[in-house]
């Protein structure tokens, strides 16, 4: 049975939440005033809290802060009679589950007793790795083995594929495991650094070279020296650039802008792009030259929605990140909300998802990630011109207009066919677990599958 504590000073209140809680099989215990210290929560180890905030000779606020000091510290929610905005923002940043105003709604308590409970039931992801990369499927164990076979040499590298795929991890990957790891990585993104200054940043400068160069400056290649340099979307390099760079390739010294004296360097370089440079070769936008000898090593990256089986350890790894970032204790994405995650074909990649993790986390802390919390467009329920009932009501017109026979079996076969077979989907073909979603007997289900033809195993 779960147990929750009661610190408020009014006797109604306490009284009203007491019975609330009974109610809702939740064992009660009710404080006039706030503890002396936490000995308290933990002689009783409560699930969760109602708290105070204008408890006599105390602040609930204060106290708020102590308790999420705890290791497993309870869900605190928070009632109070002050409806000022700077109550309720200092309430949720000191980790407040919610913040309830006097005087409240009774079916509010209700729902957030509720919510709790399935929190508290909700499985949430915790044996996080520590590794900064990841990614078990066929598709990224092949990348792995050309990062390996990459680090032990010195040759250019091209990584390619679409944006948010990760390429400046794969090429800070190769850097960590080559025998220059004990020296710089310098990463240039292309596309961020206006035309006219993308040779002084690569090369540098001498003071006095043009106007506005009042000191020298030590280009990235020079930076790198000895290390790795990584020019991530080369396609946006201008043709005059590309020719130096061809050059500094072949060379491998650099001169900086304004001067006589040439640097001999050894820099390992890797280029990244989301573009085809082979099209681009072909519309005279990228040189032939260069493009083969950036190409001595390929490595193409797979979108996210082509390595699905990696996306539950990529939220176990962000979760980790998250948690560190904001200085949490515990928190994270429930397997529930995994299934969603996984079945989202993420057009902003892997960059899209570690957004969406720390967004989530950042916002609900240490509540469960729980399918409620995640975006329409990740559940795909995206906002439509109109609710199901208008498209409905269309079919309905369409088919009267039509004047089919029959319409009242053929829609509603068709709408148990479709809330079956994607909930059938969702359990993974689990009918015990389908006949819970659905409030309908296992037998019933096994019979409609039966009726309806459906297929479990169908995508």
């Amino acid at each position: 049975m779960l147990k929750a504590l009661i610190f408020e000073d009014e006797k109604t209140t306490r009284n009203v939440l007491k019975r609330i809680l009974h109610k809702e099989n939740v064992e009660a215990y009710e404080f006039e005033e706030a503890p002396k210290d936490l000995n308290v929560i933990s002689q009783y180890k409560p699930d969760f809290i109602f708290l105070d905030i204008g408890l006599k000779g105390s602040n609930g606020l204060e106290l708020l802060k102590k308790i999420s000091t705890l290791e497993d510290h309870p869900y605190v929610v928070i009632i109070s009679g002050h409806s000022e905005y700077k109550y309720l923002i200092e309430a949720m940043k000191h980790g407040a589950y919610d913040y309830i105003t006097k005087p409240f709604d009774i079916e509010r308590i209700k729902q957030v007793i509720n919510e709790i409970k399935e929190c508290l039931k909700a499985k949430v992801v915790s044996e996080v790795p520590s590794q900064e990369i990841v990614g078990k499927s066929p598709a990224m164990r092949e990348i792995f083995k050309l990062v390996g076979r990459a680090a032990v040499s010195n040759d250019p590298v091209i990584i390619s594929g679409e944006s948010g795929t990760g390429k400046e991890v794969i090429a800070n990957l190769i850097h960590k495991h080559s025998n220059r790891a004990d020296k710089s990585f310098i990463a240039l993104n292309m596309a961020s650094i206006p035309i006219g200054l993308i040779e002084s940043e690569l090369f540098g400068y001498e003071k006095g070279a043009f106007t506005g160069a009042d000191k020298s400056k030590e280009g990235k290649f020079l930076q790198a020296n000895g290390g790795t340099i990584f020019l991530d979307e080369i396609g946006e390099m201008p043709l005059e650039a590309q020719a130096k760079l061809l050059r500094v390739l072949q060379e491998m010294e650099i001169t900086p802008i304004g001067s006589k004296k040439s640097y001999k360097i050894d820099v390992r370089v890797i280029a990244a792009t989301n573009k085809d440079l082979i099209k681009l070769v072909a519309e005279g936008k990228f040189r032939e030259d260069l493009f083969y000898r950036l190409s001595v090593i390929e490595i193409k990256l797979p979108p996210l929605r082509e390595r699905k089986e990696d996306i539950p350890e990529l939220v176990e790894l962000f979760t980790k990140q998250a948690l560190e970032r904001y200085n949490l204790k515990s928190g994270g994405f429930t397997q529930e909300s995994i299934k969603f995650l996984v079945n989202y074909s993420w057009p902003g990649n892997v960059r899209e998802l570690k957004n969406l993790v720390f967004k989530l986390i950042a916002m609900y802390r240490e509540r469960p990630i729980t399918p409620d919390l995640l975006p329409a467009n990740i559940k795909g329920e995206e906002e439509q011109t109109g609710d199901w009932r208008s498209g409905f009501l269309t079919e309905v017109r369409k088919l009267l207009t039509r004047k089919r026979k029959n319409i009242y079996i053929k829609l509603i076969e068709e709408a148990e066919y479709i809330l079956i077979k994607e909930t059938l989907k969702f359990t993974e073909g689990n009918i015990s677990l389908a006949s819970k979603y659905l409030g309908l007997h296992r037998n019933t289900i096994s019979k409609k599958i039966k009726d309806l033809e459906i297929d479990i195993y169908e995508e």
